[in-house]
């Protein structure tokens, strides 16, 4: 009998009956390839999201500082309060502005490379102490909590970021004796340029301090030139005790009052719902058979402190901001993320990372439920190339304004009167009256600096009284929040009528009110 060879036997077949490699493996073997990949497709998803992003409030000061015919024009204004932060940010956006351009791209490129530094630090980091694969994780798990947000404005936040990220690799790399002639100069620089970037910054050379203590206890030995290195980071912070003073005195009347919600929303947006529930179904993979036991920990004790102290950021400043003048506010402690990505991960690595499908399975939700989604929503939103319209949509403002409009709060004027057809433009202003607005809102943070901003561009920031003096019939837009212009003008017995009442899409935003206003 002449035997018949099977279809599914023939060589062709059975090559193509071989598994691929998973994901995690293919990255294993070339993880360099894959944070290519990464920095391009995220450097072009935060290009085309910033395209459509209107500046706020703050990152206009950015802008505008930037934007003065000399770079030593900036650190005076600085020094008479203008800004409450470090003065590189400013002297980076500025030199962004002189040599590629300016606009809601090229601005906030420093902080989008700040951010997209911290996430390669904190790859090499976690990867050191377990594989490519977690190494990823650490990677992209940023991405998905608020600093993600935060840190790409044109603000200090994402050079905050970035600097404390390399000071938290260099130490590693010096403790760890790897080329300490580069990395203990490089974590002193690392240091003194998150400085530079945000006073706050001082908390992470303190995590640094209380994990090289714990190492040097261990150790039973004191390695001096790591610490003369953290030293001569943190030393640089004497320059700026003229700025700290500033900072300080505004203190007593700045803008935002610390409060317990915030502490919990330092925590609660570290990650969002969808990051959680890709951990949660990774974890579900260790039901398989053989995935009980427990990676060996790779981590050390001194790591672990840092990184937890990192983790206690919020508590720690809110904890001070209790009993000090020191503000606390979300943003402000950004570094967090740091600290809960590592260990985070590094904790994953311990419950599964000897279980390859668990290792694969938690590396493609991340990569394929996670980061592509994020990507390509950021990618494929429609451009806009007038910012004016969306701008306007939020306010309760009159369409073709015969009458002044004052735009009681700040950051609603600034954002107005930057992207406001010139039409419009000259028809809105702010109204200055610091003793008003300590009185009715106790702080006058954006009348200080909006008076030394109108010294070099022009806002149509005008005094109260000098406004009421020339024009008797005049809108007044505002926020349900309490600003202090229409208490001020119902104390003064005008006659205040409410006209239009907007309420823009979104769950928290407030609800916009436009009121005609006669002095009789």
């Amino acid at each position: 009998m002449t035997s018949t060879k099977r279809a599914d036997d023939t060589p062709e077949v059975a090559h193509l009956g071989v598994r691929p490699r998973a994901l995690s493996d293919r990255l294993e073997a070339a993880p360099g390839r894959y944070l290519l990949f990464f920095s391009v497709i995220y450097l072009i998803a935060e290009c085309c999201s910033n395209h459509r992003r209107e500046f706020w409030c703050d990152e206009l000061i950015t802008y505008h500082l930037a934007n003065l015919p000399s770079i030593s024009q900036i650190l005076p204004l600085i020094r008479k309060g203008i800004e409450l932060n470090p003065p590189l940010p400013f002297w980076i956006t500025w030199i962004v502005h002189h040599t590629l351009g300016s606009g809601e791209v090229l601005t906030r490129l420093p902080g989008v490379i700040g951010f997209w530094a911290m996430c390669l630090c904190l790859f090499w980091f976690v990867r050191r102490r377990s594989d490519a694969s977690h190494g990823f994780l650490a990677l992209i798990l940023p991405l998905f909590t608020y600093t993600a947000w935060d840190g790409t404005w044109a603000r200090g936040y994402g050079l905050l970021l970035g600097f404390s990220g390399a000071a938290l690799l260099s130490w590693q790399l010096a403790s760890d004796g790897v080329r300490r002639q580069v990395t203990v100069p490089a974590m002193a620089l690392s240091i003194a340029g998150a400085i530079s970037c945000h006073y706050y910054a001082l908390y992470v050379f303190g995590a640094l301090g209380i994990g090289e203590l714990v190492r040097t206890l261990i150790g039973k030995r004191i390695d001096w030139p790591v610490l003369v290195g953290m030293a001569g980071g943190v030393a640089l912070l004497a320059a700026y005790i003229p700025l700290l003073r500033t900072a300080k005195a505004a203190s007593t009347s700045f803008w935002i009052t610390p409060m317990p919600r915030f502490l919990y929303e330092s925590y609660a947006d570290l990650f969002g719902p969808a990051a959680m529930v890709f951990l949660l179904l990774a974890l579900w993979t260790l039901r398989l058979p053989g995935s009980g036991t427990w990676t060996p920990p790779a981590t050390l004790a001194h790591e672990v402190a840092a990184c937890a102290t990192f983790s206690a950021m919020p508590l720690v400043v809110f904890a001070t901001s209790q009993f000090t003048t020191v503000p606390f506010f979300t943003r402000y402690v950004q570094p967090v993320v740091i600290g809960f990505t590592v260990t985070g991960v590094l904790f994953l690595y311990r419950f599964g990372g000897s279980n390859r499908r668990f290792r694969n399975v938690a590396i493609s939700l991340v990569v394929w439920v996670g980061f592509a989604p994020w990507a390509f929503w950021h990618i494929i939103q429609e451009t806009k190339g007038d910012l004016w319209p969306s701008v306007q949509n939020r306010l309760a403002l009159p369409t073709n304004p015969s009458l002044p409009v004052v735009i009681a709060k700040d950051d609603d004027f600034m954002v107005a009167y930057h992207y406001a057809p010139p039409s419009t433009r000259k028809q809105l202003y702010f109204l200055s009256d610091t003793r008003s607005a300590l009185r009715y809102s106790g702080s006058d943070t954006w009348e200080r600096s909006l008076t030394l901003a109108q010294t070099f561009h022009d806002f149509h920031m005008i005094g109260y009284v000098d406004f009421i003096s020339r024009h008797r019939e005049f809108f007044v837009e505002r926020t349900a929040a309490e600003e202090w212009v229409l208490m001020k003008l119902l104390a003064d017995g005008a006659d205040v009528r409410l006209v239009d009442l907007h309420k823009p899409l979104g769950s928290f935003v407030d609800d916009r009110l436009l009121f005609h206003v006669n002095i009789r």
